[in-house]
Order: C-alpha cells, then sequence, then structure tokens
C-alpha cells in the first residue's frame, strides 16, 4: 500500500490520501459525513419507496463509503437492488476492510457486501445483486448490458485537474445516456467544466446545500437529472437549490471549457494540455476575472 497514506478524519471515520495523485480521498472534516452529506441526502431515497427495483452505478467506489451510505438505508426497505461499481484499484477496499474503525462504521450487512466485492467481485442477497467492474471505467462501463438504466449514478473520481479522464464530455455524456429518465447523477464536483458538460449533455442541474459546518462554501456539489424538477419540490428540499446567479456565471466562463476524450483512452497529461490550449483561445470570460467581481461582492 506505499500509494496510499491512512489517517482518521474528524467525523472518525478512515480515510486515505494518494501519493500518485497527491489527494486526498475525502475532506479531512470526515470520510462518513461527506458521503451522507454530498451522496445519501441528496439521492433522497425515499422517491423510490414505491418502485420495485433500484439499480446504483458507483463510479470509483474506492473504499466504499458513498454505497455503504446508500445501501444501509436500502437494505431496510422491501426495494430490489441492481448494484454495479466501477474501479480500477482493489486495493482501498481490501485496506479498510483490515482496519477496525473501518469496520465499525458498518452493518454486517454491508460488511458482508464489501467482503463478497472483494473476494469475488459478486455479491448476491436475496433478490439484490451486484457487480464490481475492475478496471478502467471507460471501458468496463461496457460491461453492463446496454439495456440496463441507472437511477443512481454517484461520480466520484479524483478532481478534474488530477483524473481528466473521467470527467471528461465524452465519459459525462455516455454517463447521461445511462441514466433512466427519473434518475439523478450526483458529484461532489462544482467545476464549471463539469457542470457545463452534464448540461450539453442535456441534463437539468441543481447545486447540493452545503451543510451548516460549511456555511461560507457556495456549493458541496451537483445533482444531474434528466427531468426538471418543480419548484415548490426543490423549495421544500433542504438537498439542494437551483443554481445561484453566481454558479450560472460561472459556465459563462473559461473553466467551462471540457475536458475531452475522444477515444476514452487518452492519458491524463494529454487531455489537460488539450484543454488548456482549447482554454487560450476561448472567447469566454476570464474565470479570475468573474472570480474577482464576486469576491468583491461578498465583501460589500
Amino acid at each position: 500500500m506505499e500509494d496510499y497514506k491512512k489517517h482518521t478524519t474528524k467525523d472518525g471515520s478512515l480515510s486515505l490520501y494518494s501519493l500518485r495523485y497527491k489527494e486526498g480521498f475525502h475532506d479531512m472534516d470526515g470520510a462518513l459525513r461527506e458521503s451522507i452529506n454530498k451522496y445519501l441526502l441528496p439521492a433522497q431515497l425515499e422517491q423510490f419507496s414505491s418502485a420495485e427495483k433500484i439499480v446504483v452505478l458507483d463510479v470509483c467506489m474506492g473504499l466504499g463509503y458513498n454505497t455503504g451510505c446508500i445501501l444501509e438505508e436500502l437494505l431496510q426497505s422491501d426495494i430490489k437492488i441492481e448494484w454495479h461499481g466501477l474501479e480500477i484499484d482493489k486495493r482501498p477496499l481490501d485496506l479498510g476492510l483490515n482496519e477496525k474503525i473501518f469496520q465499525k462504521i458498518w452493518s454486517p450487512k454491508i460488511l458482508h457486501f464489501f467482503n463478497c466485492l472483494n473476494k469475488s467481485g459478486k455479491w448476491t442477497e436475496g433478490f439484490n445483486e451486484g457487480t464490481i467492474h475492475w478496471g478502467d471505467a471507460r471501458q468496463k462501463i461496457y460491461e453492463i448490458q446496454d439495456s440496463i438504466s441507472f437511477d443512481l449514478i454517484l461520480l466520484d473520481p479524483f478532481s478534474p485537474q488530477k483524473c481528466p479522464e473521467l470527467w471528461s464530455e465524452e465519459f459525462i455524456s455516455l454517463l447521461t445516456e445511462r441514466l433512466s429518465f427519473d434518475g439523478r447523477l450526483i458529484t461532489y464536483s462544482t467545476a464549471a467544466s463539469i457542470r457545463a458538460s452534464l448540461k450539453r449533455a442535456g441534463l437539468k442541474i441543481y447545486s447540493i446545500v452545503p451543510s451548516i459546518e460549511t456555511p461560507n462554501k457556495w456549493s458541496s456539489g451537483t445533482v444531474a437529472m434528466k427531468k426538471k424538477l418543480e419548484h415548490q419540490f426543490i423549495s421544500k428540499s433542504n438537498q439542494f437549490k437551483d443554481l445561484s446567479t453566481r454558479e450560472v456565471e460561472h459556465l459563462t466562463t473559461r473553466s467551462s471549457v471540457p475536458y475531452r476524450d475522444p477515444t476514452g483512452k487518452g492519458k491524463s497529461k494529454e487531455i489537460i494540455s488539450t484543454r488548456e490550449l482549447e482554454q487560450s483561445k476561448s472567447q469566454l470570460t476570464n474565470t479570475s476575472s468573474w472570480r474577482k467581481r464576486w469576491n468583491t461582492a461578498q465583501l460589500q
């Protein structure tokens, strides 16, 4: 595990720091807390209470917190679960399962789920089933039958500047094609490049409301859907809201230039350099000007 450094976040849960990507798996405030606030709560699982089945896709499962939180709730209901995971590295889950601090977080059913994936890549419990597809998500997503559409897509790779392969316009378009009409794509990312790609793919996007512990943040992530939600529903929701004027304007800056990977096999440096070249030629608003204007407005 030389690529990873273990550490305990402020909420007492285990997380990892990747020496390869020079980035942590979670916020320092808490790995478990982040998954609850940025994935579980915005999923609003009660919306699926009358459904017979829910299909979930976890992109970059990592230690499994996002899926773990979702399944803890779903396994208490009668809804049938079909789960798919895309993950290139088996080591984080294996590492977590060997740490008592990680084991104590989860119920026996979730630990069984994790252990099944770790040992065989498959999980079954009653009518529920799950499969982890180990390898590059850009190729491994094609192992999942075309007829399957996802009600929840949990998009959680390393940040776009570190892992642009899984934030490209093409990969986002591919995920959008597999999203059910009533489904939700949820991600921690608030990057203009990602939100703009989601919009160009035909999705309606909403901003995840920051938790009360982070009142100075303007957003904690993004929820994207094929259907437009009733304004009345959004106003009653404490989980997400329409994009603010600031966020909408962010999508008109050079930061909104997408990451491109037309072959689905591009390398990080290649994808980033192509985007930087496109940004340098762009006629869009300079992002620093947008940022300066809004920072000034906050101080007034």
